[in-house]
Parts: structure tokens; C-alpha cells; sequence
């Protein structure tokens, strides 16, 4: 048996990496006219071994928030990437980082919330909602939303931590890990579940407005049959955007309450507009811009096919969108054509995700060993 373990062992092919979807990955495209050139860099911790539920930062006023797996928060200066303060929770975090009206918010797998003072890290209060935490809390008026891995949906006062309501909801047998963030709409909440049901909850008694299948399971077989709603919900003006695994993308109308269009396309990777375009990356790693208004398909990116392709952003005050991948890239395109127009790299491994912040003219990046990076564009460099 040993000797039959080490033949195995040695005549295995590489794994593939966690971010890696699809086919064969693209070769990596002939470096554009832009330079994308790497600016402050810091790193947070534990390295990822998953791109399941990576705890991503967000851009707070002048700050950015993160943490990592093994409990260490933090409070960063956007422009510099100095610490302005750090706080060890020692507790395995899951979900993270919730911001807004006054508190900073992650969740442990345990099912312990904690809420932090944005100015000096200090802990607010902790709580636990007795069930673990997959998606990043959202702060919505005076509630701290949380989706729990067994179906819940919690609401939690934003001051006390006390938990106000709770919404059970049954769980597919089989569905994919992570869970999308809800979005708030006025009084509401709307949360997509891995069922493919999109619902509407008020935020103040938690009682469910409306619950309606946007997604429906096909194929012969569990896998094929996912319809997990696993990226969030997207709002753009009146328009709110879904996208459902292995089904479609849907635009529906806030003001007319009524899906306006659906497109065939699957992803799990959140989605992104522009001033023109909607952004996706499809689960093969084609990154690909629809129309909002009709779902008609503007371009597609297909160089990039296979390389475990990030979340597309769109950077504010510009015509271009940025992924990331799994060695590495970032590749910077024409938010208008798709056009591949340059590209940088960190060694810190994959991509995990990609996010901006007000009033900076490039964008963000942390990556697989916990390093969270920002980018400046420059034309011809």
C-alpha cells in the first residue's frame, strides 16, 4: 500500500488552483499601452485557501476596513496603508467586514457578531446569533443584517447587539458554499437564496413583504440543478440586478416592481456597472459587458477564459474596468469594447477580489496571502 500511495503521489497532476474554474487556462495577454503600476501594500495575515467566503475589505470614508481568518481587524488609511488601528478578536472569522452608521461589523464561524467603533477599533458590543455566519453583515438604519449558513436571516439592533427577529428558510441538500449580501431598498431588505428565490423583508419586524422564484432548477441531476444565487444583488438606479448559477441574469424594475429583462448567462462572482455598461464575469472566466436597459450583450472578453477571473469593477471617472486572476494579474479593458489596454502583477498570489473607493482614481486588490494592494493607472508606461 505504501509503495502503491508514493506511485500515485508522485505520477499526480498539479491541483488545480481554488480559483481556477472551467477550462485550460489562457495564456496570459501581450502587455497593453497602460501601465498598471502597484502602490501601497499590506498584509493582513492567514493566507486563503478558499475563495468561498474571503473576507473582503471596504472602503470607508478616508479608510479601509478589513480582517483576516484568525480573528485581526483593522483600520487602514486609504491614501497610504498605515494602520490607524488594529484589534485581535482571537475568534475564527467567517463573514466580514460590514460598515456603516457608526460601526464596524464581522462575524465568526461560531456565530459570535462584533461590533467595533470605526474611529479607534474599539469593541462596541459582541453577540451571538447561535448559527455561522457566511455572508458579510450589513449595517441597514438601526439593524445589523446577517444570513446564517442554516437558512436564517437575523436582525440584530445596531446599538445593543440584541437580536430583534429572526426568518427561517429551508436549505437546498445541496448548494453552493457562501451566500450572497443582501442590498437594502428603502424600508426593505431583498435577499437572493441558493433555492433561486429573490425576497423581499422589512428591515424593523422582520416579517417577509414578498418571496418569489427568480431562478428555477433544470437538468437531470443536484449539481445541475444549482441555482444558487451566490452573487449580491446589485441596485443601479431603478434597476435592480440577480444573477443566478447555471441560469441567467435578470434586471428587474424597482419602480415597476417586474422583471424588465433576462439574459442566459451563469455566474457567481459579483456584478458591476458603469455609466453605460453592465459588467460580469461568467464562470469559464469571460468577462463580458450586457446592456442594462436590454440584456443585449455590448462585448465579451475572451482572453482571459480560464484564469480563475475576479469580480469586474468599473473605476469610477474613467472608461476602463479591472479583474483580477489566480496568478496574480490584474488586467485593465475598455469598459466600452472590452479591449485589453494593460496589466500589473502582485506576488501574493491569486486575485481574490477587486474593490474601489471614493475619490480614488485607481482601485484595490487582495489577494490569496492576505494582501490587500492598491493600483494606479497610467497611459503609456
Amino acid at each position: 500500500m505504501t509503495i502503491v500511495a508514493s506511485v500515485v503521489v508522485g505520477c499526480a497532476p498539479r491541483p488545480i488552483h481554488f480559483m481556477r474554474e472551467g477550462p485550460a487556462p489562457a495564456v496570459v495577454p501581450k502587455q497593453g499601452s497602460w501601465k498598471v503600476t502597484p502602490g501601497w501594500r499590506f498584509y493582513t495575515g492567514e493566507t486563503y485557501d478558499s475563495a468561498d467566503i474571503p473576507l473582503r475589505p471596504v472602503v470607508g470614508g478616508s479608510r479601509i476596513f478589513a480582517a483576516e481568518p484568525s480573528g485581526k481587524i483593522y483600520a487602514l488609511e486609504a491614501d497610504t496603508g498605515d494602520v490607524v488601528w488594529q484589534m485581535d478578536s482571537k475568534l475564527d472569522l467567517s463573514a466580514g467586514v460590514g460598515f456603516g452608521h457608526g460601526v464596524v461589523v464581522v462575524a465568526s464561524a461560531e456565530g459570535q457578531l462584533l461590533a467595533l467603533d470605526p474611529t479607534d477599533g474599539n469593541l462596541l458590543w459582541q453577540s451571538s446569533v447561535g448559527a455561522e455566519v457566511l455572508a458579510r453583515p450589513i449595517v441597514a438604519d438601526e439593524h445589523i443584517i446577517v444570513r446564517a449558513g442554516d437558512g436564517q436571516v437575523i436582525g440584530v439592533d445596531k446599538n445593543s447587539g440584541t437580536i430583534r427577529w429572526r426568518l427561517r428558510n429551508s436549505v437546498p441538500s445541496l448548494s453552493v458554499r457562501g451566500l450572497s449580501v443582501p442590498v437594502q431598498v428603502n424600508e426593505i431588505v431583498v435577499v437572493g437564496y441558493a433555492s433561486g428565490h429573490l425576497s423581499g423583508i422589512d428591515i424593523e419586524s422582520g416579517r417577509e413583504l414578498w418571496k418569489t422564484p427568480i431562478s428555477r432548477p433544470g437538468g437531470s441531476n443536484q449539481i445541475d440543478r444549482l441555482v444558487d444565487i451566490d452573487a449580491d444583488p446589485l441596485i443601479a438606479g431603478s434597476q435592480l440586478f440577480v444573477a443566478a448559477y447555471q441560469d441567467k441574469v435578470y434586471a428587474i424594475s424597482l419602480t415597476a416592481q417586474k422583471v424588465q429583462w433576462s439574459a442566459p448567462r451563469s455566474t457567481l462572482r459579483n456584478l458591476a456597472v458603469s455609466d453605460s455598461e453592465l459588467l460580469l464575469t461568467l464562470d469559464n472566466g469571460v468577462v463580458m459587458a450586457l446592456d442594462p436597459n436590454t440584456g443585449t450583450e455590448v462585448w465579451k472578453q475572451a482572453q482571459l477564459m480560464g484564469r480563475g477571473v475576479t469580480n469586474p469593477i468599473a473605476i469610477p471617472g474613467s472608461k476602463f474596468c479591472v479583474v483580477g486572476d489566480y496568478q496574480g494579474y490584474v488586467h485593465v479593458m475598455d469598459v466600452s469594447t472590452g479591449a485589453l489596454k494593460g496589466r500589473g502583477r502582485t506576488r501574493a498570489g491569486a486575485i481574490l477580489a477587486t474593490f474601489i473607493g471614493p475619490g480614488f482614481e485607481g482601485f484595490y486588490t487582495l489577494s490569496e496571502r492576505g494582501m490587500i494592494r492598491s493600483w494606479l493607472l497610467d497611459e503609456g508606461g
